[in-house]
C-alpha cells in the first residue's frame, strides 16, 4: 500500500521550505531540538492527506503569519492501492523507478506508479487539494479519495481513535476486512446499531410491567387501545450515529482510560493500518510510556511487513533501539528545514552520544573531568545572566578517552557544529588526529603540549587553590594514598609543612599524581575543579587555562 516517497512543504507554520526523499523507508524517525519543526512536518502531512473536507486554516498556519505566501504541501506516493490504478486517475500518474528512486513525469513499462498529491491554501483560507503530474492540469482528488490511503496520526488526542465512526483507524480497518462483500456497500457501524435497537425491543423491562399495565387499563377505559406498549429506548434518544459506538474495557469506555494505556491503544490500532499499508504519525512516541515499553514499541515497529510509519522522538531510548539509518536528523535556521540521515556507519555514535542528536551545539569532552568543568560553567554563565546550555541547545557528551576524536568527527559529518575540550598528552594516538580536525573546521580547545587537564590546574591555579584541591583529594582517598602518590613524583621526602610549600617540583607532581592516579575522573571531581577556577576566573587572565575556558565560552556564545 501508499509509502511517501518525496516532501514538500512551504510556508507552512515554522517551515518556510522544507523538501526531503524518503524513498521506500517504512520508518522514519525525526528527530532534532523542539523548534526543528518535527510535529509541523507529521501534521503537514496528516493535513495532505486526510480523509476530511472541512478543515479550518487560519492566519497563524502561515509562515511568520504571512498570508501574501500560500502554504503549498506536496507528497508524491508510491505503492498505490488499486482505487488510484483506476481509469479515474490513471492520466495523472507519475513513474517511479525502483533501481534509482526517481520519480519521472512519464510512465513507462520499466516505472512503477506514483501519484503526487498538492495541498493549496491561500489567504482566502479555502483549502484546495489536487493531483499533479507536470503534464495536465490539475485535477482535484476528493476526501473519499484520499481516504484509501488510510492516513492517522496519535497525538494527545487520541481518544476519537476508539470510535468505529467514519474517518477513523477502526472504521477503516473494517472496510479492509470486509472489502468484496455485500457489508461493504451499507454503513456497517449504523446496520450495528440497529441490531442492537432490536435487541433491546425484544428485552422484558419487567420492572416497569405494573406501570404500564396501569396506564394500558386507564387508556382503554377512555376510548384507546394501546395493548402493545411495551418499553424501550426511543430512537432519538440513543442517536444511532456511528461515534456513539466504541470500544470498552469491559464497561469502562477506553476513553476513560490513564494517559499512557490510551496512547498505546491507539498505537496498537495504528500498528494494524500500518501492517495492511496504511501511512501512520506518531508524534512523541515515547510519551506516557515506560522506557521498556518504549523500547519494545519501536522493535516491533521496525518488524511491519508493510506500510509506512513517521514517528518524533526526543527519547534517547528511542533512537538507541532504531538502526541509525531510519533517523532523520532536523534542523530549521528562519524557516529553511533540513534533514539529514544517518547512515549505518553512524550507528555507533548514536548509541554512545544519543543526546548529541538532540543538540544545535556539541561540546565533546576528552574524559569525565572536562565535562564536569564544562556543568560548572553552565552553572557560572545563569549566574553571570548568561544563556544557559540548554536555553541555547548546548550539549556536552563524553568523548571517553582516545575516541574523542571520531566521535567529533562523526558528529560534525552528520552536521552538527562541534568543538573539543581535551588535554594535550596523548595526541600522537589520535585518530583522526587534532589537525584533522582543524582541517574540517572543528575548533580543539585543548592544554599546553604535554599536560592533562589536571596538569594545567596545578600549574596555573593559586597556591591557595592547590591546597584546596589537595585537601578535597585526600577527603575522598586518604591521606596516606595521596601522600604517597605525591612523593613518588618527588625527589626524597615530603617535609612536614608540604602543603604550605609552592615550589614548581611540588606543582608538577601534584599534576602529575593526579593524573596518574585519577582523582579527578569523575564528573562531580571535574565539577569541583571547574567551580574553583570560576571563583578566581580574574585572577587568572594571564592563564593557559583561562584562555581554554574562555575560548569555549567565546565558541558557545557565537
Amino acid at each position: 500500500m501508499a509509502i511517501i516517497h518525496s516532501l514538500t512543504i512551504k510556508n507552512f507554520r515554522g517551515i518556510k521550505e522544507f523538501q526531503h526523499e524518503f524513498y521506500s523507508k517504512d520508518l522514519v524517525c525525526l528527530i532534532g531540538r523542539g523548534d526543528s519543526c518535527k510535529t509541523t512536518i507529521l501534521d503537514a502531512i496528516s493535513l495532505l492527506l486526510s480523509p476530511s473536507w472541512n478543515i479550518n486554516f487560519y492566519d497563524t498556519d502561515f509562515h511568520n503569519c504571512d498570508i501574501e505566501n500560500p502554504i503549498e504541501i506536496e507528497g508524491t506516493l508510491i505503492n498505490l492501492p488499486d482505487y488510484f490504478l483506476k481509469e479515474t486517475y490513471a492520466l495523472q500518474l507519475r513513474g517511479y523507478n525502483a533501481l534509482t528512486g526517481e520519480i519521472d513525469n512519464e510512465i513507462t513499462d520499466e516505472h512503477e506508479p506514483a501519484i503526487t498529491l498538492k495541498l493549496f491554501v491561500d489567504k482566502d483560507l479555502e483549502p484546495s487539494w489536487t493531483i499533479i503530474d507536470g503534464r495536465n492540469e490539475p485535477k482535484d482528488i476528493s476526501a473519499s479519495a484520499r481516504s484509501k490511503l488510510n492516513t492517522f496520526m496519535v497525538s494527545d488526542y487520541t481518544e476519537s481513535h476508539f470510535s468505529w465512526s467514519k474517518g477513523r483507524p477502526l472504521n477503516s480497518i473494517l472496510k479492509q476486512e470486509k472489502t468484496g462483500t455485500q457489508e461493504e456497500e451499507k454503513n456497517i457501524i449504523i446496520e450495528a446499531l440497529r441490531e442492537a435497537k432490536i435487541k433491546i425491543d425484544n428485552n422484558s423491562f419487567q420492572d416497569f410491567d405494573i406501570v404500564v399495565d396501569k396506564v394500558k387499563k386507564s387508556a382503554k377505559e377512555l376510548g384507546i387501545d394501546i395493548s402493545e406498549t411495551k418499553t424501550t429506548l426511543d430512537f432519538k434518544d440513543i442517536s444511532i450515529k456511528d461515534n456513539r459506538v466504541c470500544l470498552h474495557d469491559a464497561n469502562i469506555p477506553f476513553r476513560l482510560k490513564g494517559k499512557g494505556s490510551k496512547r498505546l491503544i491507539s498505537i496498537a490500532i495504528q500498528s494494524i493500518i500500518a501492517d495492511l499499508g496504511g501511512i501512520v504519525l506518531i508524534d512523541e512516541v515515547e510519551q506516557g510510556l515506560e522506557p521498556d515499553r518504549v523500547k519494545h514499541l519501536v522493535r516491533t515497529f521496525e518488524k511491519l511487513s508493510s506500510g509506512q510509519i513517521f514517528i518524533t522522538t526526543h527519547s534517547q531510548n528511542v533512537i538507541e533501539e532504531l538502526d541509525s539509518e531510519r533517523l532523520l536528523l532536523l534542523s530549521n535556521k528562519n524557516g529553511k528545514c533540513t534533514g539529514r540521515e544517518c547512515p549505518i556507519e553512524f550507528q555507533d555514535i548514536v548509541r554512545a552520544c544519543p543526546e548529541a542528536m538532540f543538540a544545535k551545539k556539541v561540546i565533546v569532552c576528552e574524559g569525565k573531568t572536562e565535562l564536569g568543568i564544562c556543568r560548572a560553567m553552565d552553572e557560572d554563565r545563569i549566574k553571570n545572566e548568561y544563556d544557559s546550555f540548554s536555553e541555547l541547545g548546548v550539549v556536552c557528551v563524553l568523548g571517553e578517552g582516545n575516541n574523542f576524536s571520531s566521535r567529533a568527527m562523526k558528529l560534525h559529518n552528520l552536521g552538527i557544529d562541534v568543538c573539543v575540550f581535551c588535554d594535550s598528552d596523548v595526541d600522537g594516538t589520535l585518530n583522526p588526529s587534532k589537525q584533522e580536525l582543524t582541517d574540517k573546521g572543528i575548533k580543539i580547545f585543548d592544554c599546553e603540549s604535554g599536560n592533562s587537564i589536571e596538569q594545567q590546574f596545578t600549574k596555573d591555579m593559586p597556591w591557595s587553590e592547590i591546597s584546596k584541591i589537595v585537601n578535597y583529594s585526600i577527603h575522598e582517598f586518604g591521606l596516606h594514598s595521596i601522600t604517597q602518590s605525591i612523593e613518588n613524583n618527588v625527589s626524597g621526602k615530603l617535609s612536614k609543612n608540604w602543603i604550605e610549600e609552592d615550589t614548581q617540583e611540588l606543582r608538577n607532581a601534584i599534576g602529575k599524581a593526579a593524573k596518574t592516579k585519577d582523582w579527578f575522573k569523575r564528573i562531580d571531581h571535574g565539577e569541583f575543579l571547574g567551580n574553583l577556577y570560576f571563583k578566581n576566573e580574574e585572577t587568572l587572565v594571564e592563564t593557559q587555562l583561562y584562555s581554554q575556558l574562555t575560548d569555549i565560552h567565546n565558541w558557545i556564545e557565537e
